[in-house]
């Protein structure tokens, strides 16, 4: 049979048709003069049944006629026509006392019709001749009666089986290469589950071990995949359940080929087999009977078409062929090394999205010019920019998709870096738990929030502390309160004494004091507020005479923070929020502008107001004034006086300053300290949302962990100094005491603002405060498989096979629609076991989802994974040659597919068929297919 190049895929199967002539219960006539058989041939090949079974009793004559006539009227067609001989055996499981139904299907390409005389010949019945117990071959049978009391039993299978091919023959695998036995377990079969009659439930079980697989319903189909289901503690292989029409007219035909039908008590399914319609397919289903056969009304595993690549064409270009078709399932590229694999995956991904190929290649390569990237070594995009490469979707023209691409070596490269882990599982797991999506992202705003308060009130803290200081060295420049105010009552007494003195009266001297004190009053605070119009200059400028005060340009920020933070919101909503935050801002500064305007009008008004009061006095008491300046002993003194009742008034003016900035502090510990409870309760908050509930991604286990990394501490404590110890850094090379810090702001802001803590050169209080005080906890996603973690704070546990796997399904969840996966050589930097164990298991489940394209050169991913498909492919060459000389040449098939070796075939593809290929290229070809065969006897050691 000629290669089929998509492989194994879906079709119809019906392996117990009966046909004209059948030896008991021919029902087939015609009315229309034309014959019974050639009839029959039309009906099956207008069907949509691509294997048919043609049966009959204790005999191949109904399929020799059928095959024959066939092949002349449609010899081309694509059917294949098994030979299937339905017997009895001569027991009965049943309550009705039914003889069990048994089939043996032949592989078409054994038996000729001498092999078919000759094993008839072999086969004895069990049966009675008068009174004489006689055992007559089947080829004797003639009369309709003998043909329904007759009967054989399974060692008469055996020593036909053996008579006619062999000795070796009897072993299961060596017949299973020209014949299957079929058991019915419908009626007049077995019974799935037993009749509950102990001596027929072991009978049954002798005729389970001995058949290949069983003809039945879909409700019986998984009891025969258990392979727990016999009696004893024997545990058996899972088997294959196929149904079938059992057609014996074309009433039946008609009804029921590849139909499902339920009525009048019938009950037929539809059989599917994924496989090669060949011999070799029906072997398949032995080997994968729960994924290759299935009895269903609808066809299965239809995966939506516009996820499925279904062909690629090339043009411009004498290297690739004209058009590739591919699986919809798992489609495994195998060569020798150079042979076009690689490129051929590059040039699909680089079709349907260029720039995120060409990205993904320089990430996994490490190349800092993206322009290096290309389809193969040596080769970038740029030197095969006339090759045009186009993806069919299985949706047909005008779909566009796109495709997870994962280059050579990449897989592991993903998942080595325990510190990015949580970039990785982020996105699938927000694509599966959308609330931890928002709820991640809200309390990380809320972090950033409350870390940007910690920040501004650490500098709002530290600006204070710098006042304070001026403002602290200002009073000391004054003088002592206490001394200034001794000598300020000294010269109180001495003006007294020099009163008495005078020719002054008291009510002069008196007079003269009030009015010596206004004007040092009005004089002060005019020099106060030439203190405050000098704070004010960076925002207010004044007029050359000191009056019409005007703002500074852009010196008024306001800077107006939002919860919920524009990250927690929709574009839309965020939007209108930052229009509200906009306006607000506007607004605020508008007035804080207009304040500061109305502030400067005041000092001028009010500056102009004392100058006018001081000259206002000097006219009222000129005479007072000249009298008292007359007696300058007494000026002297009163004028010292007057300086000194200023200075008391402007130290305790100074003094309330101090006050108020030491009180501007406390507050900016108390914000502080609340926004670490903030940040603390976000945290905390995350955390418990988190783990309401399981988080799964397939088979990974998620977690989260919240914990300040050592990196982080490490890197604040660069700052500290190691020579001086202090309540922070205990002993010589530790790490800053971080939550100490935290735990009582005050007392470290102190600390470092009176240097009791030594900070290394170039570093100030302010920053390293800073840094101290937003020291948070970091949060990591890790994962867990089968008690293997990855991620989160500590080394990774698991094998390089399951971190792969990790990674892979992290990449795989990303997207919630389960696009085509293009997978180059997943088994890299992966030993044997992981590949086997883990990888393998996991493609065989993933394909169910998506399309998978893979270039490998292991066995076990490509028959281990029971590829759909296999795509060998074969670099030109004087000892491999193409067809036309073409540089890259493809064979696409399934692994059933085989072929005798051509000696003569001009190509190096056409040699042999695809299994043939497959055991040539991939190390341990064979190995892993009898380890495939064989894989529920491994299980059972």
């Amino acid at each position: 049979m000629s290669v089929l190049p998509r492989g194994s895929e879906w079709r119809k199967w019906d392996l117990h048709v009966h046909g004209p002539g059948t030896k008991l219960g021919d029902q087939y006539k015609t009315i229309d003069g034309t014959t019974e058989i050639d009839k029959f041939c039309r009906a099956i090949h207008q069907s949509d049944v691509a294997v048919i079974g043609i049966t009959d009793y204790f005999s191949f004559d109904a399929y020799f006629a059928v095959e024959k006539r066939y092949a002349e009227l449609y010899g081309s067609d694509q059917k294949l026509l098994l030979p299937n001989m339905e017997l009895r055996l001569p027991v009965s499981v049943n309550k009705a006392s039914q003889a069990v139904n048994l089939h043996l299907i032949f592989n078409p390409s054994t038996l000729s019709q001498k092999v078919a005389e000759t094993f008839l010949s072999n086969l004895k019945t069990e049966g009675t001749q008068g009174h004489n117990r006689t055992r007559i071959s089947c080829a004797d049978l003639s009369t309709s009666h003998e043909y329904e009391s007759a009967s054989v039993s399974l060692a008469s299978i055996d020593e036909a089986v053996s008579d006619t091919f062999g000795e070796l023959a009897v072993s299961p695998n060596a017949r299973q290469e020209h014949l299957l036995v079929v058991a019915s377990a419908k009626g007049d079969g077995i019974r799935a589950g037993g009749s509950g009659i102990k001596r027929k439930n072991l009978i049954s079980d002798e005729i389970d071990k001995y058949c290949d697989a069983f003809f039945s319903n879909a409700g019986s189909r998984q009891y025969f995949l258990d392979r727990d289901r016999l009696e004893g503690d024997d545990k058996v292989v899972p088997k294959p359940v196929f149904d079938g029409c059992d057609s014996h007219s074309f009433e039946d035909l008609q009804r029921d080929l590849g139909q499902a039908h339920a009525a009048d008590g019938r009950h037929r399914g539809i059989t599917w087999v994924k496989a090669d319609p060949s011999f070799s397919g029906l072997l398949q289903t032995l080997i994968e009977p729960a994924d290759r056969v299935l009895i269903d009304s609808v066809r299965p595993d239809q995966k939506a078409p516009y996820r499925v690549i279904s062909k690629v064409r090339f043009s411009g270009t004498q290297d690739f062929p004209d058009e590739l078709t591919f699986n919809q399932n798992l489609c495994s590229l195998i060569g020798s090394r150079s042979s076009g694999k690689s490129a051929l995956l590059a040039h699909i991904a680089h079709a349907v999205d260029p720039e995120s190929t060409i990205t993904i290649q320089a990430d996994a390569q490490n190349l800092k010019d993206r322009s290096e990237a290309g389809p193969a070594a040596g080769f970038t995009w740029d030197d095969v920019a006339t090759t045009k490469c186009e993806v069919e979707w299985a949706s047909g023209d005008g779909t566009t998709g796109k495709t997870i691409y994962i280059p050579q070596n990449s897989l592991y490269r993903l998942s080595e870096q325990p510190g990015e882990i949580t970039k990785k599982i982020s996105p699938a797991l927000y694509r599966k738990h959308p609330t931890i999506k928002v709820a991640h992202e809200t309390a990380m705003s809320e972090i950033d929030l409350a870390n940007a308060g910690v920040r501004e009130q650490v500098s709002e803290w530290f600006s204070l502390a710098a006042r304070i200081e001026v403002a602290q060295k200002e009073t000391t420049d004054l003088g002592d309160k206490v001394a200034v105010a001794q000598e300020r009552d000294r010269l109180q007494k001495e003006i007294d004494e020099i009163k008495q003195k005078s020719e002054l009266t008291d009510e002069e001297v008196y007079s003269y004091q009030q009015i010596s004190g206004r004007l040092g009053e009005n004089t002060a605070r005019i020099g106060a507020i030439g203190t405050e119009s000098e704070r004010l200059a960076s925002y207010l400028v004044f007029g050359e005479d000191g009056t019409e005060p005007g703002i500074v340009q852009d010196s008024v920020q306001v800077n107006v923070s939002i919860r919920p933070a524009a990250s927690e919101l929709s574009p839309a909503i965020a939007a209108r929020i930052a229009k509200i935050q906009s306006d607000a801002s506007y607004e605020v500064s508008q007035r804080v502008e207009a304040e500061l305007l109305a502030i400067g009008a005041e000092l001028v008004s009010e500056r102009q107001e004392l100058a006018a009061s001081s000259d206002k006095i000097k006219d009222d008491n000129g005479v007072l004034i000249e009298k008292h300046e007359a007696n300058r002993e007494l000026s002297v003194v009163v004028e010292k006086h007057k300086k000194h009742v200023a200075r008391i008034r402007e130290i305790e003016e100074n003094e309330e300053h101090q006050l108020e900035l030491l009180q501007g502090q406390e507050k900016c510990v108390e914000r502080l300290a609340s926004f670490l409870r903030d940040r603390h309760t976000a945290l905390a908050g995350f955390l418990k949302a988190f783990e309401s509930e399981p988080r799964m991604l397939d088979e990974l286990t998620l977690s989260v962990e919240a914990q300040v990394s050592d990196d982080l501490i490490r890197e604040v404590t660069t700052g500290f100094s190691q020579r001086k110890l202090s309540a922070y850094i205990e002993s010589k090379g530790s790490l800053v005491l971080y939550e100490k810090a935290q735990a009582n702001p005050a007392v470290f802001l102190a600390a470092l603002n009176t240097k009791d803590v030594s900070l290394n050169k170039g570093y100030s209080p302010r920053d390293v405060a800073t840094e101290v005080l937003t020291v948070t906890e970091e949060i990591r996603f890790s994962a867990e498989l089968d008690s293997d973690r990855i991620g989160g704070f500590t080394r990774s546990s698991m094998t390089p096979g399951k971190q792969a796997l990790f990674a892979l399904t992290l990449i795989l969840n990303e997207s919630q629609e389960s696009w085509p996966l293009l997978i180059d050589q997943p088994e890299d930097d992966l030993d044997s076991r992981s590949i086997y164990e883990v990888i393998v298991p996991y493609l065989v489940e993933r394909k169910k989802e998506r399309q998978i394209i893979m270039v490998t050169h292991n066995a076990n991913l490509v028959i281990g994974a029971d590829s759909e498909q296999v795509i060998v492919a074969n670099r030109h060459g004087d000892d491999r040659k193409n067809a036309d000389g073409r540089m890259f040449q493809y064979l696409c098939g399934a692994l059933e597919h085989t072929q005798d070796v051509d000696e003569t075939s001009p190509t190096a593809l056409g040699r042999f068929g695809i299994r043939e290929h497959s055991c040539e290229i991939l190390d341990g070809g064979e190995e892993a297919f009898e380890k495939r065969r064989n894989k529920y006897k491994i299980l059972s050691q």
